[in-house]
């Protein structure tokens, strides 16, 4: 093995380390400012001139994210997430533990799909914890589920989680074909993970008081919501003349019309940004590109909230994620220059044999390594390893050498990057550690249930290895079935 640049290595194995711990005690740096450190120290090593660091950045990827980021928080904003959870869990009485698990599920796995799996593990889990609080259930085994199908649900599209938008911007790939091979493996999966639950925790999905009133001691001890104080607000009686008041003094026009009233310019946006939600789904699988629709969704939104309510997106850019975005430009360049290394390309040069995407026992041997890589590196490295690895030849006749990218020399391209995306994603349900949506869930809600390591890892483990592979048999059998050419 011959390696450039060596002084990247460990350059690379520092930013793993800062990226596997958020903090570390004697450098508590993050994972945020770690990776952008890295990526400046990979220019000063001179692995990568400033400007190859800057055209390793996938914009594509970075706007696709902030786009998805200030429409979520557009729903959010407009009390929309607040309006759905209210009605369908909060003033839903009649969900025993059971129904509640199953609507839990498929809601939390077909919103990730939409809109991320971490967004829906910050939006579900205190609210659901609390409504297991009030009527007397155990929190625990709806936590393992907001986190499991989170991340099963966001498999689904080129959108539903980071590594996922990653491919989308690598691999070229359609969001329609994306969609038509992953829905059905994410469906089967989500009822497989959601039947196993209901199964495995059938003693805990009972009413139980005694652990209902412990729950409540432990949130009053730190601080939080009890019976009184819900995590959503309740209505509070207002004279009706005041809200008219209120109303008329903050009616304005939108453009030469009106002025119409607050409550009327609300109901107008809310309309307008739902349609711009649905425009920009509708672009995605029209095969626009999928980075600069999201983004121009964003944008649109922000335009239609200052045309319409007069209010400025300052609180909504505020609410967007900068950290992530930074930690995704630090990572694109640090990995950039592990590649310049050419280690990772020799390394999966032994290995592009044993994971030819046209054979069962190649799909299987690339399902074997993606998981133990994902549970080693974190997905989302992995998934910037793999997508941007070179593998190199020697023309024996010519002595040239010939390099091309990893992912266009194991098969079937498309059927390569469905499959790292199915299998980087719902690898993460196999232990607590294995996915941020698991660690969000558990941080959540750790003021009513501490769902340890074990207590999420016993189940979620051997019901992982099911979905896991069940999804891949999904996705490889659609794919043969729709590609007479592999069926040879």
């Amino acid at each position: 093995m011959y390696v450039y640049h060596p002084a990247q290595i460990p350059v690379f194995v520092t930013a793993w380390l800062l990226i596997a711990k958020e903090k570390w005690s004697f450098f508590p740096i993050g994972r945020t400012a770690g990776s952008l450190t890295m990526a400046v120290i990979t220019v000063v090593v001179q692995t990568l001139t400033p400007e190859e660091a800057f055209e390793s950045i996938e914009y594509g990827t970075l706007a696709l994210l902030w786009g998805m980021m200030v429409l979520v928080e557009y729903l959010k904003d407009d009390a929309l997430f607040n309006m759905f959870i209210n009605k369908f869990f909060i003033d839903n009485k009649n969900l025993s533990p059971k129904k509640l698990l199953w609507l839990l599920a498929f809601t939390d796995g077909s919103m990730s799909a939409l809109f991320t799996n971490d967004t829906m593990c910050i939006a579900l889990t205190k609210t659901i914890c609390y409504v297991c609080t009030e009527r007397g259930y155990h929190p625990g085994p709806q936590m393992v589920a907001i986190a499991m199908s989170a991340n099963i649900g966001s498999a689904a599209t080129l959108i539903g989680n980071p590594q996922n938008a990653i491919i989308a911007t690598l691999s070229g790939i359609s969001f329609a074909k994306f969609l038509a091979y992953s829905f059905p493996a994410m469906l089967v999966a989500l009822v497989i993970n959601t039947f196993a639950l209901s199964f495995y925790f059938r003693k805990e999905l009972v009413e139980n008081t005694e652990f209902a009133t412990m729950a409540k001691q432990k949130l009053a001890e730190a601080g939080g919501a009890t019976e009184t104080t819900p995590f959503f607000p309740t209505s509070v009686p207002v004279d009706k003349s005041q809200l008219d008041e209120l109303d008329a003094a903050e009616a304005n026009k939108i453009l030469c019309c009106g002025p119409f009233s607050r409550s009327t310019n609300q109901r107008i946006f809310r309309k307008l940004l739902l349609l711009t939600i649905a425009l920009t789904l509708a672009a995605f699988m029209a095969n626009l590109d999928i980075g600069w629709v999201a983004a121009g969704g964003g944008c649109l939104a922000m335009s239609l909230d200052a045309l319409i309510n007069h209010r400025s997106p300052e609180r909504i850019l505020e609410r967007v994620n900068w950290e992530i975005l930074i930690f995704f430009s630090g990572l694109f360049v640090v990995i950039e220059g592990l590649q310049q290394t050419m280690i990772p390309g020799q390394m999966l040069d032994s290995l592009e044999s044993f994971m030819n995407m046209e054979s069962v026992p190649g799909v299987l041997a690339f399902t074997v390594i993606i998981t133990i890589g994902c549970n080693i590196f974190n997905n989302v490295p992995l998934t910037l390893l793999i997508g941007l690895a070179y593998t190199c030849r020697v023309n024996e006749e010519t002595g040239e050498e010939k390099c091309e990218e990893f992912m266009n020399t194991i098969g079937d391209v498309d059927l390569g990057w469905i499959m790292l995306a199915w299998v980087a994603t719902v690898s993460g349900n196999l232990t607590l550690m294995g996915s941020v949506a698991n660690l969000i869930v558990a941080e959540e809600g750790k003021n009513y249930f501490e769902m340890t390591f074990t207590y999420y890892s016993k189940f979620g483990f051997p019901i992982t290895v099911v979905t896991l592979l069940v999804g891949v048999g999904i996705i490889g059998g659609l794919y043969t079935l729709t590609n007479p050419d592999l069926q040879d």
